[in-house]
Formats: structure tokens, sequence, C-alpha cells
């Protein structure tokens, strides 16, 4: 018997306080689930368990099994879970949905990071912006949706992610960049309407910066006015990089997106901007997640928590 059976013995002993429930609750006789602490107190030489107004409780021991037992069967899972990924040879396609300002900071590395543990995965990526990522989640258009937390920019917007099992995280900004000799550096302090009055070169402008937006002017901005605000709308950073590095305009980056620049750009530092942006992993709470869905989530989740 592997010594993992003979702690989540111990584990159900200390949840229960009784033989007889923690038996039902792991599918074991109550004398097989005696045995099982038997051999692990006999190994260890010391008495996990004592009998205690009717009870069994943990003894000292027993309470420092505790603190450790749980971490013990969950590396032990995950053992087994990516033992059975690495094995199945065709393990499935993951469709992810995700606003595209988070695709480089969080998306990039736990792919290439998955892609070199599990290279039979195969990955669709649907592109979208947080107003309407939990929509299509929610008509399953893909598996799991990564987007800034739509509950900061939308009133009631927790009645609506209630079928789905939300995981928060956060994540840094994107900075905005222009040319060391850009005229935007001439003034003392740099509010986000002095941005504007520059040329901005970006993808669409994700919900977060529309709300920063409306919270430094004072007053409810429509998206679409925000939109017609930037000059060059585009899925391609590296057409925003080359405008911003000829010195033609300002643009929002990733320090990943400088990689290949050409040029010393500089941070614009603008008053009240956020230090850290609230993001969201979703995915529908009915849904019967694959193995390789499981570990993405735990890879994103405790990398960004």
């Amino acid at each position: 018997m592997s010594s993992i059976k003979l702690f989540k013995s111990a584990q159900a002993l200390i949840k229960h306080e009784s033989f007889g429930k923690a038996s039902k609750s792991i599918g074991l006789t109550q004398s097989a689930l005696s045995q099982n602490i038997k051999k692990l107190e006999n190994h260890y030489g010391v008495k996990f368990f004592q009998r205690e107004n009717g009870k069994t409780k943990p003894t000292v021991y027993g309470e420092m099994l505790l603190s450790l037992t749980d971490e013990i069967v969950d590396i032990e899972e995950k053992i087994v879970n990516q033992i059975s990924l690495i094995n199945n040879s065709d393990a499935g396609l993951l469709k992810i949905g995700l606003d595209p300002y988070l695709s480089g900071t969080i998306l990039e590395p736990i792919i290439s990071e998955m892609m070199g543990i599990y290279p039979d995965i195969k990955y669709r990526f649907f592109y979208l912006s947080t107003y309407s990522g939990v929509a299509q989640l929610k008509a399953n258009k893909f598996d799991i949706l990564i987007s800034f937390d739509e509950r900061e920019y939308r009133l009631n917007s927790n009645k609506n992610l209630d079928t789905l099992d939300v995981i928060p995280i956060k994540i840094n900004p994107p900075k905005f960049y222009a040319k060391e000799d850009h005229e935007i550096f001439n003034q003392n302090e740099i509010s986000i309407e002095n941005i504007f009055n520059h040329n901005i070169y970006t993808t669409l402008p994700p919900a977060w910066f529309h709300n920063f937006y409306e919270k430094e002017v004072g007053e409810d901005v429509p998206y679409s006015h925000i939109v017609d605000k930037v000059s060059l709308v585009s899925a391609d950073q590296n057409l925003h990089l080359r405008m911003v590095e000829k010195g033609n305009g300002i643009g929002i980056f990733y320090e990943f997106d400088l990689l290949n620049s050409k040029e010393e750009l500089k941070t614009i530092p603008i008053i009240n901007y956020p230090e850290k942006l609230n993001a969201m992993i979703a995915i529908n709470k009915k849904w019967v997640k694959p193995q390789i869905a499981k570990i993405f989530l735990e890879m994103v989740s405790g990398r960004f928590s």
C-alpha cells in the first residue's frame, strides 16, 4: 500500500473524528482504516490520535500532522495528474478567451512553460474585451476566460458571475512610453487628459483604462469616446512600437513589448496611475475540467495570486 493512502486515512479521521464516518468518506472498512492509522503511527513511533469525550481527537503529533497532511496529499495528486497527462499522447484541446492586453503578461509565460512539458496539447485563443468575455464564456465559446475583473467596472456584476468559478489575480499594468525628446516630458505633471492631447497607438483600450479615465475626469465617458481619442487602434504592437520610435506619438506597452525596440523609450509618469490591476480567471462551475485545464489553472493562480 502506498504511503499516501495512509495520509489520506489520517486526513479523513482528523476531519470526521470518527472511524465510522471517516472510513465511509474514503471507501474503506473501519478495520482497514484502523490498520492504516496503526501503520502510520508505528512508522513514526508516536500516537497521532486519542479518544476524548467519545470522539477520536488528534494528539499534539496529530495536530502537527494536520498542518502537513493536506499539503502532502495535494502534492501527490499533482504528481499523479501530471504523470497521467504526460502519458496521454492525445491530451486534447484547450480553448482560452482573453483580453489582448493580458496575452503577454499572463498567457505567454504559462503557455511557453506548458508547451515544454506537454508538447501534445493544442490551444485556441479567442481575443475579446472584458465587456464581452463573461457572456461568451457562459455560451461555452471557450473553456477558460482570462480578463480584467469586471466587478471593478460593472454594477451588479457579482450576479453576472454567480454561475462561474472566479480566481482573482493581480498584475502589473502596462505603461505609457514615448521617445525621450517627446514634448510630453516638458510638463511638470502629466494627467491622463494630457496624454490624449497627443497621438496614441494601442490596441482597443481595455475596461480598466476606461474606468481609470472616468475617475480622473470625474464624469461618465462613453467607451466609444475613449476609442475615438486613439490615433491608431491595431492588434499589432510591433507597429505601435515602430510609430513611437519614429517620435510620432505615445504607445502603451508592457516591458516585454519593448524587447525588440531599436530606440530608448521613456516611461511617462501619469498622475494617480494604478500600480496593480485586478484581473480574473473564470470557468463555468458545471464544467468538468480535463487534467490539462486543472494544471493550467493551478499554474496561473499560483504565479499571479
